[in-house]
């Protein structure tokens, strides 16, 4: 029987397999959806320790997210962690260890909401789901007092994050060998 959390991987992993920046860390097309659904469940696994996935109705949509509270990691679990990636990355490993130490560079370190991954459906973009999901972050952020930030691998997905209060959290990212991404904050309302 497949899980929710199953469900989730399955979605992101269809929804991000053009992404611009998944497809350069990982570069074949053959296989990148199996590596991609592996690689997402490390992180929705941690994100139902550390934080939460938000589900739309239907399985339309998803959004993982890292409460405020949760961003630190000791170096145990660290290297948990980073084993993780390396089992399930094999030969792209190289690539993906550049792209998440640069995310992790450039993150900011004042406490905040993490959305680490939003994505919806294709036949289901335009509908109401991000709004949905959003409404269902930002009542925590909003109650909890706390800020929201994401990077956005495309600028179009950045523009579209405007119509829920989210700004430019400074320049575009720049990690060595893949295309820029687009950092953006929501102050809590």
């Amino acid at each position: 029987m497949t899980s929710e959390l199953d469900k989730v991987c399955d979605l992101l992993a269809k929804e991000f397999n053009n992404d611009p920046v998944h497809k350069v860390v990982f570069s074949n097309p053959e296989g990148r959806i199996d590596f991609l659904r592996d690689y997402f469940r490390i992180y929705v696994d941690l994100a139902s320790k550390r934080g939460g996935t938000l589900l739309a109705e239907k399985n339309l949509g998803a959004l993982v997210y890292f409460r405020p509270d949760a961003m630190e990691i000791n170096d145990k679990d660290y290297s948990t962690i980073e084993n993780k990636i390396r089992e399930v990355s094999g030969s792209y490993y190289e690539k993906v260890a550049e792209y998440t130490h640069g995310l992790e560079h450039y993150h900011p370190r004042m406490p905040h909401y993490y959305i680490l991954l939003l994505a919806v459906q294709r036949a289901s973009r335009g509908s109401n789901v991000v709004n949905d999901l959003f409404n269902s972050l930002h009542v925590m952020a909003d109650r909890d007092k706390f800020p929201c930030y994401a990077e956005c691998t495309r600028f179009s997905t950045r523009t579209l994050l405007r119509r829920w209060n989210y700004r430019d959290a400074g320049f575009p990212l720049r990690i060595e060998g893949l295309p820029e991404l687009f950092p953006v904050w929501r102050e809590p309302q």
